[in-house]
């Protein structure tokens, strides 16, 4: 029985180990600048989430070309790595998941150029498999990608963001390609129609509880064990669910004051440590956490078309872990 994310890694560290291979094999290049800073973030101790997903909702339709699964892994790893690299200098950010981050070591330039090769290798993989249907999908989904940082970047300092925004920030970001990762499962499983809009429902569900929970441990977080910097959101002037319910709650010289930290310049450790006292007050983490767990709730819900399976316990674990992760 599956249960645990723990669980997940050990029934299926053959096949990631595969996939692994498969992504460092991928990146085909001779230039040795994109091979040292893709090796760099490749190699920063993320956990392979989105290839996991994709080989388990590959698995649970019955795919039987692991080929493509170990393909189309490296595909969604490689668009999502690219998105950092972009992240970080559109952020100016100097820690990714505790290391320095590649624009800190390497400039703004090479992390940008890199983050183009590595969109466009993936998108040269993703054609290879000669699936339209495939393509359509990672097409829909870098493009929705980039819409999103266009939107990020327009509520930047915006105390006045709805939920609404801030949903459809998430979606665009975080979400679409989460719920890709899981649809291009089902696609190349040749899963009937319901099953595919399942897993794609499951997807987008997931990745507003990823995005949630991540948005929380930006102000809660055990900082050494997650290689998270607290207070970076806010450091950026990224308004996210704990404090848009913080802004709704706070009383009006609290909300100016908030207002004031936002638009400042830099941040200080007496603004981090005010902002996160509002919070407390108002218990606004616990409040977005919840809405997290309804969402993971969601999503176990729509895995019910599926009959048990390894795979399928998978999943739901997984999407227990994306709202457990301790902070």
């Amino acid at each position: 029985m599956i249960t645990t994310i723990q669980d997940v890694l050990k029934e299926f560290k053959s096949d990631m180990e595969r996939m692994e291979h498969r992504i460092h094999e991928s990146l085909g290049t001779d230039v040795e600048l994109i091979r040292q800073v893709s090796k760099y973030i490749l190699g920063a101790g993320g956990k392979r989430f989105r290839p996991l997903l994709h080989l388990l909702s590959a698995r649970l339709c019955g795919c039987r070309d692991h080929s493509a699964e170990y393909t189309l892994g490296g595909v969604v790893e490689f668009i999502h790595t690219a998105s950092l690299l972009h992240d970080d200098v559109i952020d100016e950010a100097k820690i990714r998941r505790g290391k320095s981050s590649a624009n800190s070591l390497w400039g703004n330039q090479a992390s940008i150029l890199v983050g183009d090769y590595l969109y466009s290798k993936a998108l040269y993989h993703g054609v290879r498999l000669q699936n339209q249907r495939v393509m359509d999908v990672l097409s829909e989904t870098t493009t929705t990608m980039s819409e999103g940082e266009v939107l990020q970047l327009m509520q930047i300092q915006n105390i006045d963001i709805t939920e609404t925004d801030y949903y459809r920030l998430v979606e665009c970001k975080t979400g679409v390609l989460i719920s890709a990762s899981c649809r291009l499962g089902a696609i190349i499983g040749k899963a009937p129609l319901s099953q595919e809009d399942a897993l794609t429902a499951y997807g987008k569900k997931l990745g507003y509880a990823f995005q949630i929970t991540d948005d929380t441990l930006d102000y809660a977080a055990d900082q050494k064990q997650l290689g998270k910097v607290l207070g970076k959101d806010l450091a950026e002037g990224k308004v996210t669910l704990p404090l848009i319910y913080a802004i709704r709650k706070a009383a009006p010289e609290e909300k100016s004051r908030l207002d004031r930290i936002l638009q400042a310049e830099a941040m200080t450790d007496a603004d981090l440590s005010y902002t996160i006292g509002i919070m407390e007050k108002y218990d606004t983490v616990n409040e977005a956490l919840a809405v997290a767990q309804s969402f993971s709730d969601g999503a176990k819900a729509d895995l019910n078309v599926f009959p048990d399976s390894s795979p399928r316990q998978a999943l739901l674990a997984l999407a227990d872990y994306v709202v457990q992760r301790e902070m």
